[in-house]
């Protein structure tokens, strides 16, 4: 493909993040992504087209949009907690252009590399300064490997640190393409047994492991710079089981113990409640409780006696400090 032609759906750019590398960095979040997690925190990420999201704190009530939609997808008289009957929304937009107060608004707009790469190098001397680069999230942003490639040519010629947020389900041949511009892989192993997996995110963890070690045959062969960290989403009666932290650490200890500079546990909040809110959906871990010290500190535990030749394995996400806390 020309790259005059490349162009991926990005949902926003986020500057100045601390949460996704390194530093203070510019972290892209891409729209689309083969999993469908029941804990996702990003669910706009989800479909790889753009989307109608409705803010209902912003709603005035003028109905400019009820009028605008030729569909009959927008009716305010029902009473309805959401206005828009998603079952007749052609994602035409119409509504958007008439709302005064902005309370509809769409997700996902198309950039190109050129136009990212001018957006993401206005702050590159902020980013260098604070030891940071840029992270390509998502969604899973391994499925735009041409864009990204033509994209991390641009900044690397600026000496940028640039890291790959992964879930791991993309092509294997998506990683060897994009691996050798990469400093740092953020990759996901959520669940070690396939069924859970399935149960959880929809597919199976088979291409989640086989990249992986893919990935780590390349990193040795090549000798490539490339850092690996590792992160696991701790949720509530799902991924949060000293089964599963044991069995990913034994994997981790077992074969990549020589490339994974870390591995991260990742606490589950329910901070994302208005996103699902706001794109017309119920969310099912709405109302799941926050892991407990104890507990968090367990799973620590078991993390360490696992995967013990790991360099640095911590804990992040919020917590409550005592199991008997509201």
């Amino acid at each position: 493909m020309q790259e005059r032609e490349l162009a991926a759906n990005l949902v926003k750019i986020t500057p100045l993040s601390s949460h996704d590398g390194p530093g203070l960095r510019t972290t892209v979040f891409f729209k689309g992504c083969p999993l469908h997690c029941r804990w996702c925190h990003n669910p706009e990420t989800i479909h790889p087209f753009p989307e109608l999201k409705w803010t209902k704190r912003d709603c005035i009530g003028c109905r400019q949009c009820e009028k605008a939609c030729k569909n009959g997808a927008i009716d305010f008289s029902l009473k309805r907690e959401y206005v828009i009957d998603t079952d007749k929304c052609i994602q035409c937009f119409s509504c958007v252009e008439h709302c005064p107060s902005k309370a509809l608004s769409i997700i996902g707009h198309k950039y190109s590399p050129q136009t990212l790469s001018a957006c993401i190098l206005k702050d590159e001397a902020l980013l260098k300064s604070m030891d940071g680069g840029v992270t390509f999230s998502g969604g899973e942003p391994a499925l735009y490997p041409d864009f990204i490639t033509v994209l991390a040519r641009k900044l690397k010629e600026r000496d940028l640190h640039l890291a790959l947020d992964t879930c791991g389900q993309a092509s294997s041949s998506a990683y060897e393409q994009m691996l050798p511009f990469l400093d740092l892989l953020l990759f996901d192993i959520k669940e070690i047994n396939p069924e859970r997996h399935i149960t959880f995110t929809g597919k199976d963890n088979r291409r989640v492991i086989d990249n992986l070690h893919i990935i780590a045959g390349l990193i040795r062969k090549s000798r490539l710079h490339t850092q690996i960290w590792v992160r696991t989403p701790l949720i509530p009666g799902m991924t949060a089981s000293v089964e599963n932290i044991a069995g990913i650490g034994k994997l981790l200890n077992d074969s990549f113990s020589d490339l994974i500079d870390k591995w991260e546990l990742c606490a589950f909040n329910n901070m994302c409640t208005d996103k699902y809110t706001e794109l017309g959906l119920n969310w099912s871990l709405a109302t799941v409780p926050l892991l407990t010290n104890e507990e968090m500190a367990a799973l620590l535990d078991t993390a360490k006696k696992s995967a013990g030749e790991i360099k640095q394995i911590t804990a992040s996400g919020l917590i409550k400090q005592n199991s008997y806390d509201d």
